[in-house]
């Protein structure tokens, strides 16, 4: 039952994560803020958030011991915030306002792929079989997406594409730059909320205006109410609540309904359509997901 509950609860978490990116394409067709001022309100809103909840968890004082005996690992939590956390959300934001959050969710699931890569150069380790085939669809499945099929032509934004695999990075990174911290005890919704509060602080330097008070203006409040609670706050509490009872396997499987839900709700609520040659883009990636899954079992 455990297990059913957590595919569950992991599969939720993608659908919110979806409707976020959703709920972001629709402010920006709303409001004049910059992608860095929503990604202010959003790190710092949902991160104090989390670090309310969290700070009732024993792990969550936990960590707080950990780091106070090592402070040298503060630093780390404070790079994972700026580079990992807040990057990764502004560089998603600005993919969006450019290509919509179809588009930019699916080449932003190309980060797998940039996983594997990166762990093989590291290690110094030949790619199994089953990472080999997830960068190959991922690099097609991204190619096909972008052109249709024909590389003379462009179907989505390049500025989409690039600020995309950009947030495609900053996901790498913010997977692979904390496992030192996992190592250490660290709490991962400590971690989390730490993490994007800290980053949402760093943002106050690159804006002009501080105010937060257009975000609440009749046409945008629900979708910023939507991204903070729902597509923040409520997508990693459940994606937290169901990992610990899954397989890393399994994880990966449930969470390829982020890239999936973003296209259906897209088309849903804005009528994006993809072509036959971009819909079997957007399949190859979602298998990149979980090829190394399915060669393994």
């Amino acid at each position: 039952m455990k297990r059913s509950l957590a595919l569950i609860f992991v599969g939720m978490a993608g659908i919110l994560w979806a409707s976020s990116g959703v709920a972001v394409q629709d402010f920006f067709t709303h409001s004049e803020k910059t992608a860095m001022e929503l990604t202010n309100i959003r790190m710092c809103a949902a991160g104090l958030i989390l670090i309310i909840i969290g700070s009732r968890r024993k792990n969550f004082r936990l960590s707080l011991e950990i780091l106070n005996k090592e402070p040298r690992f503060w630093l780390d939590v404070v790079i994972y915030g700026i580079i990992g956390v807040m990057f990764m959300q502004f560089t998603y934001f600005q993919g969006i306002s450019i290509g919509g959050a179809a588009a930019t969710t699916v080449i932003c699931y190309s980060c797998p792929a940039m996983v594997v890569i990166w762990e093989s150069f590291y290690h110094k380790k030949f790619p199994k079989l089953g990472e080999i085939l997830a960068v190959i669809f991922a690099m097609i499945g991204v190619f096909l997406l972008v052109t249709g099929g024909n590389p003379t032509k462009l179907l989505v934004p390049m500025g989409c594409v690039l600020w995309s695999l950009a947030s495609g990075v900053t996901f790498a990174f913010s997977t692979i730059y904390p496992k030192h911290l996992f190592a250490k005890k660290i709490d991962p919704l400590f971690l989390t909320g730490a993490g994007m509060f800290i980053g949402g602080l760093s943002t106050f330097f690159l804006i002009d205006n501080r105010s937060w008070q257009p975000f609440f203006g009749a046409e945008v409040i629900f979708d910023v109410i939507w991204i903070i609670i729902f597509g923040t706050v409520g997508a990693f509490l459940s994606f937290n609540a169901g990992l610990k009872f899954l397989t890393p396997e399994e994880a990966a499987i449930t969470v390829t309904t982020e890239p999936a839900a973003s296209v259906i709700i897209s088309w849903l609520v804005f009528g994006t359509k993809f072509g036959l040659i971009e819909s079997l883009g957007i399949i190859l990636v979602l298998l990149a997901i979980i090829m190394p899954s399915i060669v393994k079992k």
